[in-house]
């Protein structure tokens, strides 16, 4: 099974150097290119992504910016010219970053730290199972029984048709891996939506098919045109 890469970068010579790597690499193949945040935006909606080769410095969207209203976590290496960059894109949950001109040496390294850890969870034709904690015990929940996901703090609050909210103790990074990608969607720093739950959309804000009309973010909006 082969890693689908995915190249985001807005110079051409940086793409030709990235395939050049990736078809050297048995492990991983190019399923995209593109040239800035917008258009990788519109490619993660529609395709699953498992490591994104990602630029900092864009027009429009920078890799930055991206990170932050991705619609789910594929595996992220940064490609930078900058080597002040690496320290906000670490805490960014990013793999590692790739200073320019990217060697290939270097470059397996940053792919050995991925492919010597388990893929994130695929999309499927199905709502899974996941696991959450909730009041220190571990509980399984059907991810098709959820309306919308807020951050709470330190915490993550689940709205669910069947039951009454639950508050859990993981965080909405761990929520972005196990939701699968096509139903669910973030639209704001602190809330994710199940696609189907959306009965209207309006520049700032979202209204559910139970009444509940949630904030849209700036960067997140471009997700529901």
């Amino acid at each position: 099974m082969k890693y689908k890469c995915l190249i985001v970068d807005d110079e051409a010579p940086a793409h030709l150097v990235l395939q050049a790597h990736i078809g050297r690499t048995e492990q991983l193949e190019i399923i995209g290119d593109v040239y800035d945040g917008q258009e990788a935006l519109e490619f993660l909606r529609n395709n699953q992504v498992d490591v994104l080769f990602l630029d900092i410095e864009m027009p429009r969207l920078t890799g930055l910016e991206l990170l932050e209203c991705m619609p789910y976590s594929p595996s992220v290496i940064l490609t930078t010219a900058y080597s002040n960059f690496g320290f906000e894109a670490y805490q960014n949950g990013v793999v590692d970053y790739l200073l320019k001109p990217i060697s290939y040496p270097r470059f397996l390294k940053a792919i050995n730290k991925i492919i010597d850890r388990p893929l994130p969870r695929k999309e499927a034709d199905f709502y899974p199972e996941i696991e959450v904690k909730h009041e220190g015990i571990l509980r399984t929940i059907q991810t098709q029984n959820i309306l919308y996901i807020e951050a709470v703090g330190n915490y993550i609050r689940l709205y669910l048709a069947t039951e009454k909210p639950l508050l859990i103790t993981q965080t909405m990074k761990y929520i972005l891996s196990v939701l699968p990608p096509p139903y669910f969607i973030r639209i704001h720093k602190s809330y994710i939506v199940k696609r189907e739950t959306i009965t209207e959309f309006k520049k700032t804000e979202v209204l559910l098919s139970n009444g509940t009309v949630l904030p849209v973010g700036r960067k997140y909006s471009v997700l529901l045109e």
